[in-house]
């Protein structure tokens, strides 16, 4: 149980490292790259599938990511910030379901506290930076 804490621990470090190295981008540049990420994170269930699960496993993933993809996609063209809500929900799948999927053990509790930081993170840089572009100079 400690390995779990561990890896969590290490994934929020990461993803709160990344944020401090690109909170300075553009908002649309930034959310751009979040989303690159998000399909990165999502395709690796799609492997983890494609190693252990049936050809029925595997559409149903692949199918579940693209349909994520997509609502994403449209949802940022609506209001930028929600690739932070996407990113955190997706850690939070990481850590519920993440661990019966296939992946190594380490992966789940990794990626659920690197998720979760990064995605609370972009939801509030991106908040501050939408805010602070409204605003007069």
């Amino acid at each position: 149980m400690s390995e779990y804490w561990l890896a969590a621990a290490f994934g929020a470090g990461s993803g709160g490292l990344l944020l401090a190295l690109f909170a300075r981008w553009p908002a649309k540049a930034l959310a751009m790259q979040g989303f690159i990420a998000l399909c990165a994170m999502l395709s690796i269930y799609i492997g983890a599938r494609l190693v252990t699960g049936s050809l029925g496993a595997v559409a149903l993933e692949t199918v579940i990511a693209f349909t994520v993809l997509g609502l994403t996609q449209f949802a940022m063209t609506k209001w930028l910030p929600s690739i932070g809500i996407a990113i955190f929900f997706h850690g939070m799948y990481d850590a519920v379901w993440g661990p019966h999927t296939g992946v190594a053990d380490w992966y789940p509790p990794l990626c659920a506290g690197f998720d979760g930081v990064v995605g609370l993170g972009l939801l509030i840089i991106l908040l501050r930076k939408q805010r602070t572009s409204k605003t007069p100079p």
